[in-house]
């Protein structure tokens, strides 16, 4: 996150582990928050750089600059919805976030 609290970078890597691949809810429903993110700030022209090279491998950085109020509301969201998937399976979800510096 920017020192603003707003997004600026997000990387997730593996698989959530009480499931086959493909069949775990925690894995899909972060995957879903995590490509909606993208794709919005894709659609946005805010999107510097992003990759999905790997099946459970994601990472995003949005370009410096961003609409404050309008990643505000993405921002929000995200951590929102992973927070509240991570209090439903705390074993299968960790969430870290730092701060960047400027």
């Amino acid at each position: 996150m920017s020192p603003e609290g707003l997004l600026s970078r997000f990387e997730a890597e593996g698989h959530a582990g009480n499931a086959a691949r493909g069949a775990n809810i925690a894995c899909a429903g972060v995957t879903t928050l995590l490509r909606t993110a993208g794709r919005l700030c894709a659609a946005r022209g805010i999107l510097s750089a992003g990759t999905a090279g790997e099946p459970g491998e994601m990472s995003l950085t949005v370009a410096p600059g961003a609409d404050g109020d309008w990643l505000r509301g993405v921002t929000d969201f995200l951590l929102q919805g992973v927070r509240d998937l991570q209090r439903e399976f705390p074993k299968e979800i960790a969430l870290r976030v730092e701060t960047t510096e400027v």
